[in-house]
């Protein structure tokens, strides 16, 4: 903690934060000046003031003078970007707490929206704290007003580039944020660029030969680089404008990503509003011939669904919002994905399968492309510590993850519900919630259903994966002296292929090298592509260019199609499973009926949906055939056949004890009726005209001694079987 008697602090342009610094600065006593400057605040503004004995603090100066021996720089902006806030770093300098309001605003200073979004607050508490912030550095209604029209003339035109009719920036970018994914926000004096890869700007900035000294920038990698004002006039600052336009058109792609939850449901699943649209399979375009064509004519009946057929394989759904953001927020960091698709496929078997497909533009690292795999993934705690989620979010668990539609409220999940033992001891198990928001409400009011839906990888969803990366795949294609290829033994191609987000799990280099052999597909590799498969992912690397234009068409259909078959059998056996246990809870009179029709529906199964072969494609032979035995498809079918047919052996034994049952009562009603019929037999039908019978009494007497067999008979009869029985009993 410091001397606050000799310590004095300068402060720098106004904004919420820095009248949050000077609130704490005067509710702790320690000096400092205040000049009210705007951004760009500069040291020498305070140069009165530099001949302090103490140390001075000088909270985002630019240091436009030499500064004393005695000061200490605080910012945030620059070659700090990667430093905490400045509030935070004065609230560290004077040891103190900052209570949650302050967290908020610190966020919203050193990562605008996106760092409030990540402590998973509502959108209410982001509105209130942009509305202060703007107040704070002076902006007007005629400001805001002016803000408004700005942005409402780029959305008519269709375009990112906002010509601003205020100087006060961040009242258009407050509302640009919600539209683009990254956009320019300009006037005759200045230029800012925001969201989008600061590497690729400074880049941009310098083959232009705009040197350091005339820019700035801040929040991240993906926050903002401004031109400072009047460093360009107004033709120059419209000509860089159109300059980035033909840059920004060069769409790079640094990966691909599909999530995707098989899950079994009974009862009807059928959409009873139009959130999902039905969309039967139609060749458009040469892509959707070569996915189409890929496929033996079998596998196109079961997965490319045909509305004009009655007796379906596989119905096939679009979510009503094709475009939006996934959001993952972990502790690795914030990653933004753009929604490249929501698609939910149901089989006749009662599973079905929900799809995310996710671009990513911005994120090239391989600790990147690692977390978005496995923290994007998971859809409930894997565990709970002491502390209850904030352990499992320490180690696999998302902070939260947001999925966001344009012009519609955001669905997060931040599993906060799992925080409590409430939520155990107040539900049955069996009917325990565990599906995400994000899951949830995509399906549950859409669609009508009878029991809720069931997920089948515990934690986590299906990861589908292409990462484009040149020199990385070059490195993984070295062939080394000892006759192996890097990748054999290479961790990243682990953690990748495995799906190890936050470390490597396998900590045996024989074991390790023993599972790369088995789940990677390298045909390819000295082509620059290189596939992997385990029970839970399908993942490739290749080049960059490859990767966009002849890769990524092939992951996005033919390999999507292929994995969906293998998850929807894997959710089948699981879902036959559940039905034979089920059926042998019942009562024995049902079962047989049961039985039947889960023989019919598995008949069904093994004619119309599961195929050894779905190709005739040699790389799609041995991909599927590697990936049949990797997620141990056979075994299962193997196991589930003899479950079936024990099943059906059971009902057979029931439905023999029971025609043996008639067969004996029959029997026992033939042994009852036994010495009457022979009496009947002797003195014959007619016995009335019998010459021994002579008068009424004797006729009675006949009868009287039938019936009195008819119940006799049968009290011997049984009095025979209960001494025969305690004999065994007693033998």
């Amino acid at each position: 903690m410091i001397d606050k008697k000799q310590s004095l602090f300068l402060l720098g342009g106004q904004d919420l934060e820095m009248v949050t610094i000077r609130k704490v600065l005067e509710k702790e006593g320690v000096e400092f000046h205040d000049k009210n400057l705007s951004w760009g605040a500069k040291l020498s503004d305070y140069q009165a003031f530099l001949d302090f004995e103490g140390m001075i603090y000088g909270v985002e100066l630019e240091a436009d003078i030499t500064p004393p021996k005695n000061y200490i720089e605080i910012d945030h902006h620059g070659n700090n970007d990667e430093k905490p806030s400045s509030l935070e770093q004065v609230s560290n300098i004077l040891g103190i707490e900052l209570d949650d309001e302050q967290i908020l605003i610190a966020a919203n200073d050193s990562r605008y929206i996106s760092g409030m979004k990540s402590l998973c607050v509502t959108q209410e508490k982001i509105d209130e704290i942009r509305a202060k912030d703007r107040k704070a550095q002076g902006i007007t209604l005629e400001d805001e007003a002016l803000a408004k029209t700005s942005f409402e003339a780029c959305c008519e035109s269709e375009t990112n580039c906002i010509y601003s009719q205020t100087p006060k920036f961040s009242a258009v970018s407050d509302l640009a944020y919600y539209k683009f994914d990254n956009y320019i926000i300009y006037d005759d004096t200045k230029i800012v660029f925001y969201r989008y890869k600061k590497e690729i700007i400074l880049e941009f900035l310098k083959s232009h030969n705009i040197n350091e000294a005339a820019y700035y920038y801040g929040g991240g990698d993906f926050g903002f680089v401004g031109i400072k004002e009047n460093v360009l006039d107004k033709t120059k600052i419209e000509k860089l404008v159109e300059e980035f336009k033909k840059v920004e058109n060069q769409d790079e792609l640094y990966s691909y990503h599909t999530f995707m939850l098989p899950f079994t449901f009974n009862g009807d699943f059928t959409p009873k509003n139009g959130d999902w649209e039905d969309k039967p399979f139609e060749i458009k375009k040469q892509q959707d011939y070569n996915e189409y064509i890929y496929f033996y004519k079998h596998v196109q009946d079961a997965i490319f669904n045909d509305k004009e057929k009655e007796k379906w394989i596989s119905k096939y759904y679009e979510y009503k919002n094709q475009k939006g953001t996934y959001t993952i927020n972990c502790i690795k960091g914030v990653f933004e994905l753009e929604l490249d698709g929501l698609s939910l496929r149901i089989f006749s078997t009662n599973v079905a399968i929900l799809s995310f497909n996710l671009k990513n533009t911005k994120y090239n690292s391989v600790d990147d492309i690692l977390a978005i795999n496995d923290f994007g993934r998971r859809i409930y705690p894997q565990f709970l510590g002491d502390n209850f989620t904030c352990d499992t979010k320490q180690a696999i668990l998302a902070n939260c993850i947001t999925l966001t539609f344009e012009d519609e409220k955001p669905i997060t999940e931040n599993f906060q519900t799992f925080d409590s033992l409430d939520k155990f001891n107040g539900e049955k198990l069996k009917d325990l919630q565990l599906l995400p928001q994000f899951i949830r409400l995509l399906i549950e009011p859409s669609f009508e259903k009878t029991e809720k839906i069931r997920p089948i990888i515990d934690d986590r969803m299906f990861v589908i994966s292409q990462y484009n990366n040149d020199a990385l795949v070059k490195s993984l294609s070295n062939y080394k002296e000892c006759n192996a290829y890097e990748y054999e033994t290479n961790d990243f191609w682990y953690k990748y292929l495995f799906v190890d987000g936050n470390g490597k799990t396998c900590q045996s280099k024989h074991m390790t090298k023993k599972l790369l052999a088995e789940s990677s597909y390298d045909r390819w590799i000295e082509w620059g592509t290189l596939f992997g498969i385990s029970r839970y992912s399908f993942v490739s690397i290749t080049g960059s260019w490859y990767g966009k234009k002849i890769l990524l068409p092939h992951t996005q259909t033919m390999y999507f199609q292929m994995f969906t078959l293998l998850l929807a059998y894997r959710a089948t056996i699981i879902k036959f499973a559940d039905d034979i246990q089920d059926a042998t809870s019942q009562d024995d009179a049902k079962l047989p009926n049961k039985a039947k029709e889960i023989y019919k529906k598995y008949l069904a199964f093994l004619n119309k949906l599961y195929f050894k072969e779905v190709t005739a494609q040699d790389q799609g032979v041995e991909l599927y055939s590697q990936a049949m035995k990797i997620m141990n498809i056979e075994k299962y079918m193997a196991d589930l056949d003899t479950e079936i047919n024990e099943l059906h052996n059971y009902a057979n034994i029931i439905e023999e004890e029971k025609r043996t049952k008639s067969m004996n009562r029959l029997s026992m009603l033939g042994s009852y009726l036994l010495l009457p019929s022979l009496v009947v037999g002797f003195f014959g039908m007619n016995i009335s005209e019998f010459e021994g019978i002579k008068n009424q009494f004797s006729w009675i007497v006949l009868v009287g001694f039938v019936v009195l067999s008819a119940l006799v008979v049968p009290i011997i009869l049984n009095r025979f079987n209960k001494q025969r029985k305690e004999t065994s009993e007693q033998l």
